[in-house]
């Protein structure tokens, strides 16, 4: 348990050894957070979904640092059908805590599969229009939408209900009970869909012509999961109980002053923690709440971009088919344009894939980058971005390569992959540490020849200073002659050279 003041490490005491603060009150609203968090975790072991809700929301209202009880709050959330209170919920305790949280897995996961993210984001449009069908009295289109929120989403408990309410309107309790009986699956203890089949059940036994259960002999059933409640109060989970006493004694006034007046600070400090956290908690969900949203509008951006690429793509596809058609009798030059126009829907295409290496080398071999309207427009679009991740691409493989390479060969790899890095806006990259890593593949290789193919060494020196020569020089017209980049060149030059 760590201080909330210094976040340093708690000893036995009831107060902070690092930074002297009282911490008693703290540490019994920690071990109360915990208590709730362990049974919460009980109920959700036997599917009391509902339950452990409950439970956990507790933990985490006493203790928002809590990430345990936020992140399996935010699973049973997801096996309750509702993917978006999960996802805030992970996200906060993402935040709350950065590294080794289970919460980053669980976002992973779901972002990377969009095709689950749309389903989901469909899914609470359907059941939302399911939802004003039913206040609007349209019965039959609510259930129609609410089977095809369930055909995709069929853990949704609240889909699941509103069918089941929906069936016991029009007096259908067989079909009604269905859908309150998935619900029990999914959610074992569930008080709306044990009041509804307590409902369903009523009426189909009066239907039935069975006698009728007499509520008064109700009182002689046990309330199990009342007794269970009174346990856990009697246990101190909750708030702790005084036993009465039947003896009254006089005691001493000024004693039980002071007394009055700690128990008073100790309700005063607990009545602040009390307060002040919900409210911090309040104002992190909104916060939080607000990064989710801004995540789905860059999510509807990048596919609007896409749907736009697409777009200028098939009207320069049609474009070039025009051109194709004209230019068919007028020679090399007209092969050209309509080679450029391959290219760069070639490029696009490799862009939209994600293969911003094979992209970026489509692009290069466009000869002329100034054609019509829509061709300048697309190759605008794509090329920044292109040249920047290629490059960065490029270096991270040939970085990856260096360090594994094992033979001549392999250096050749890493050194054709860091060459290529320079090729594109490699500024993007780390340049520095790219030619770092050339130069020293360079060195690397050379050296391995000496040991193993002296009579081929001589010509791996000529080609290794021929190249990082023209790497120097390369530097020196794109400005940047005096850089770090230059100088990390020369060194691996100039080992190459004394050896």
């Amino acid at each position: 348990m760590r201080c909330y003041k210094c976040d340093s490490v708690l000893s036995d005491n009831d107060f902070c050894n690092s930074c002297g603060a009282d911490v008693a009150v703290y540490k019994r609203i920690v071990r109360l957070s915990n208590a709730y968090y362990n049974m919460g975790l009980a109920k959700a072991k036997i599917r009391d979904l509902t339950g452990a809700c409950e439970l956990l929301r507790r933990s985490v209202k006493l203790d928002k640092k809590n990430t345990q009880a936020r992140n399996l709050l935010g699973l049973v959330y997801f096996e309750m059908g509702e993917a978006v209170q999960a996802m805030s919920e992970w996200v906060i305790s993402k935040n709350l805590q950065p590294k080794k949280n289970l919460a980053s897995e669980y976002i992973k996961r779901l972002q990377s599969n969009t095709m689950r993210l749309d389903t989901i984001s469909q899914t609470i449009k359907k059941y939302n229009v399911a939802l004003n069908y039913a206040k609007q009295g349209s019965d039959d289109l609510a259930v129609i939408q609410l089977k095809k929120v369930l055909n995709t989403n069929p853990n949704l408990i609240k889909g699941h209900l509103l069918l089941a309410l929906l069936y016991m309107k029009k007096g259908d309790f067989e079909k009604a009970k269905k859908p309150i009986m998935k619900t029990l699956k999914i959610d074992a203890n569930n008080p709306l869909a044990k009041k509804y089949l307590e409902e369903v059940n009523k009426q189909t036994e009066g239907r039935k012509g069975e006698p009728k259960k007499n509520p008064e002999n109700r009182k002689d059933i046990r309330d199990y999961e009342q007794e269970q409640i009174e346990k856990e109060l009697a246990a101190g989970y909750d708030i702790a109980l005084p036993k009465r006493r039947m003896v009254y004694r006089e005691s001493n006034a000024g004693f039980m002053t002071v007394l009055n007046v700690i128990i008073g600070i100790v309700i005063g400090v607990a009545m602040t923690f009390f307060l002040l956290i919900p409210a911090k908690e309040k104002s992190m969900n909104a916060t939080h709440n607000k990064e989710i949203l801004k995540l789905n509008s860059q999510i509807d951006t990048l596919n609007n971009e896409k749907k736009d690429l697409q777009s200028q793509m098939e009207s320069l596809e049609g474009e070039k088919n025009d051109l194709s058609g004209q230019l068919d009798s007028k020679g090399n030059e007209n092969n050209e344009v309509l080679s450029d126009y391959d290219n760069l829907i070639s490029a696009a295409s490799a862009f939209n894939g994600k293969d911003f290496v094979g992209c970026a080398n489509q692009l290069k071999n466009i000869r002329n980058t100034s054609r019509s309207d829509a061709f300048n427009a697309l190759y605008s679009t794509i090329q920044p971005e292109a040249f920047k991740e290629a490059s960065i691409a490029c270096y991270t493989k040939g970085k990856d390569e260096l360090g594994k390479a094992s033979s001549i060969e392999n250096y050749d790899e890493a050194i054709n992959d860091l060459k290529n890095c320079f090729l594109y806006d490699y500024m993007q990259a780390d340049y520095t540490d790219a030619a770092d890593k050339l130069g020293e593949a360079y060195e690397k290789q050379y050296m391995m020849v000496l040991e193993t193919k002296i009579d081929e060494a001589g010509k791996y020196k000529e080609r290794a200073l021929n190249e990082m020569t023209e790497m120097i020089n390369k530097f020196t017209q794109d400005g940047i002659g005096d850089s770090k980049a230059a100088q990390n060149i020369q060194v691996h030059i100039n080992k190459i050279t004394e050896s």
